[in-house]
C-alpha cells in the first residue's frame, strides 16, 4: 500500500510540477499571437511543423497572419522585422546567442566559433578565423580554388551529359551540385579537395546520411529538452559520430582529422587554405579538426541549395534564361573573359547578379531559428515588452517575401526589382536580401566566398550549356525544407550553347 500511495504522490508532483511551469511558460508570453495554443506551453506545435518537412511554407505566412511578432513555443518569439533582427546582433548589443546554436557541436571536446554562446567568447573565436575566411591571407588561392572546381564541373558536364540524340543521361543536379560545393570548401578549407565532383560519387555516403537525418536533427534542434540531450558533451562522447566510422558524419570527422595532422606534421604553409591561416592566428589541431568540420558542414549544403535555386527559377522562366543568356554572350561579345570569368568582371554583370539575389530572396539557403535571447531588463518590440531570457528568433523566410520590403509580387520570381527603382532602394533591397546570411557580429564570415560560387557557376554554366527541365511539372512537389531545402527527382537534359 505504502508503494502505490509513493507512486501516486509521484505522478501528482510530476503532474503538478508540469501544470505549474506551463503556466507561468504560458503567462510571460501570454500578449503575444500564436499560431497555435499548443505554443503557449509546449514544443508539439513547433517539432510538427520542422519534422513536416513544410517549415519554409508555414514560416513565410505567419506574420502576415498575426503580425511582426509571433509566439511560436513556450519560450520562443519569431520576427521578420529587420529592424529588430539587425539591433539584435549590432556590434554593442547585448543579446546573447541561444542554445540553439549548440547544435553545430559534432566534436564533444572543443567548442567552436559558432557555438560559443556569450559575446566576447564568440566575438574572440571569430577574430581568429576570421582572416581565413576572408581572403585577407589566403589571397588569390581562395579564387583560384573555385575556379578549379567551376572549370571540374563544367568539363564533366561537356564529356558526359552533352552526348548528341537519346543517348544523353539527364544530369541530377541535385547531386552534381553538392559534390561542386563540397569540393569547393574542402579545397578551400584544407588545400585539397575531398574528391565527390571528379568521382561524381557521394563519398563516405556523406549525403546520404546528411537526408535521412535532416528531418530528425532540425527537429531536435527547434525543440529545447532533446537539444540539451543530443548535443550535450556525455550524449556526444558516447553515441555521437567518430573519426573512426566508415560512413557519413564520421567519416568525414576522420578525413578532415588526417588533413588537419597533416598540416601540422608538415607545417606547410604554401597552399594558402584557411587551415593555414587558423594555425597561424593561434588554433590547435583539435580546434581546426572542429573548426574544419563545420566548415564543411556550413558551407556544403546551403550553398548547393542556392545554386538549385538559381537553376530552377531561372530556366523555369523564359524571359529571365532570355535575359540572362543575353548578357552572358554580349559579355563575351564585347571584351576578353577568362575561363571562368574573374570575381571582379562577374561583379560587373548587373542582370546575372540581380538573378542571384532574386534566387535567394525566393529560397534563402538556410532556415534555422538562430534565436538571441533577451538580455536582462527585457526590451520592447511593436510596444510589447518582453521579458528577458525570451529567444527572439528571425524568420528569413518570411523577411524575404515582405512586400514592404521587395514590392507587392513577391510570390514572382523578378529579377527587376534588384535593378529597375531608384540606386538608394536597389541597394536597400541587397542590404534586406543579405539578411540572410545573419547580420554584424553574427553574418557568415563565408558569404562572400557562397557570392563568388553562385556568380562563377552561373556564368560558366550559361555560358557554356543549354538547360531543359526534365518533368517540370514534379519539381515543386518534391522539395521538402527543414533547416535547409532537401530537393529530389531535379533533373535536367543538358546541351552545348556553342559560344
Amino acid at each position: 500500500m505504502a508503494f502505490y500511495n509513493l507512486a501516486a504522490l509521484t505522478a501528482f508532483a510530476i503532474f503538478g510540477w508540469y501544470a505549474l511551469t506551463s503556466t507561468l511558460a504560458w503567462y510571460r508570453l501570454r500578449k503575444f499571437p500564436t499560431p497555435s495554443w499548443l505554443a503557449h506551453f509546449s514544443y508539439l506545435w513547433l517539432g510538427r511543423l520542422t519534422y513536416s518537412g513544410k517549415q519554409y511554407w508555414v514560416h513565410r505566412e505567419l506574420h502576415r497572419k498575426y503580425g511582426p511578432l509571433v509566439r511560436i513555443g513556450p519560450n520562443e518569439i519569431m520576427t521578420d522585422d529587420p529592424d529588430i533582427i539587425r539591433s539584435m546582433s549590432s556590434t554593442r548589443s547585448t543579446f546573447t546567442r541561444g542554445e540553439w546554436y549548440l547544435t553545430g557541436r559534432f566534436n564533444p571536446y572543443y567548442d567552436i566559433m559558432f557555438t560559443i554562446l556569450s559575446n566576447e567568447g564568440h566575438k574572440k573565436a571569430r577574430a581568429r578565423v576570421h582572416a581565413g575566411y576572408s581572403g585577407r591571407e589566403t589571397g588569390v588561392a581562395l579564387e583560384h580554388g573555385v575556379d578549379r572546381q567551376v572549370t571540374r564541373l563544367t568539363d564533366l558536364l561537356r564529356q558526359k551529359y552533352t552526348v548528341p540524340g537519346d543517348d544523353a543521361p539527364l544530369l541530377n543536379i541535385v547531386d552534381i551540385s553538392s559534390y561542386f560545393t563540397m569540393d569547393v570548401i574542402t579545397k578551400l578549407a584544407f588545400g585539397q579537395e575531398f574528391g565527390f565532383l571528379q568521382a561524381e560519387k557521394d563519398r563516405y555516403g556523406f549525403f546520404k546520411e546528411v537526408h535521412s537525418l535532416w528531418p530528425q536533427m532540425s527537429t531536435v534542434a527547434d525543440v529545447p529538452w532533446i537539444r540539451r540531450i543530443i548535443f550535450s558533451k556525455p550524449f556526444l562522447k558516447l553515441l555521437g559520430p567518430r573519426p573512426t566510422d566508415s560512413h557519413g558524419f564520421g567519416a568525414l570527422m576522420g578525413v578532415a582529422r588526417e588533413h588537419v595532422r597533416e598540416k601540422f606534421s608538415t607545417l606547410d604553409n604554401s597552399k594558402g587554405d584557411m587551415m593555414e591561416s587558423f594555425i597561424r592566428h593561434g588554433l590547435t589541431q583539435e580546434e581546426c579538426e572542429a573548426e574544419g568540420l563545420f566548415t564543411i558542414i556550413a558551407g556544403t549544403e546551403s550553398t548547393a541549395s542556392t545554386i538549385r535555386s538559381i537553376l530552377i527559377h531561372t530556366i523555369s522562366s523564359p524571359v529571365v534564361y532570355s535575359k540572362l543568356k543575353n548578357e552572358v554572350l554580349e559579355t563575351l561579345k564585347r571584351r576578353s573573359i577568362s575561363s571562368p570569368i574573374s570575381n571582379k568582371d562577374v561583379k560587373e554583370l548587373p542582370y546575372l547578379q540581380a538573378v542571384i539575389c532574386e534566387s535567394i530572396r525566393m529560397r534563402p539557403p538556410l532556415l534555422g531559428l538562430f534565436p538571441k535571447v533577451v538580455p536582462s531588463g527585457g526590451v520592447e518590440y511593436h510596444g510589447r515588452p518582453i521579458p528577458e531570457g525570451t529567444n527572439i528568433c528571425m524568420n528569413a523566410s518570411s523577411l524575404l517575401h515582405s512586400k514592404s520590403l521587395f514590392g507587392n509580387d513577391p510570390e514572382v520570381f523578378r529579377p527587376e526589382r534588384f535593378m529597375d527603382l531608384d540606386e538608394d532602394t536597389c541597394n536597400e533591397r541587397r542590404r534586406n536580401l543579405e539578411m540572410a546570411f545573419g547580420h554584424g557580429q553574427n553574418q557568415c564570415l563565408g558569404k562572400h566566398i557562397a557570392f563568388m560560387e553562385f556568380a562563377k557557376v552561373t556564368f560558366e554554366l550559361f555560358r557554356n550549356f543549354d538547360f531543359q527541365t526534365v518533368n517540370p511539372w514534379r519539381v515543386n512537389h518534391e522539395v521538402q525544407s527543414y533547416g535547409a531545402f532537401l530537393e529530389s527527382n531535379m533533373k535536367f537534359r543538358v546541351t552545348e550553347s556553342g559560344v
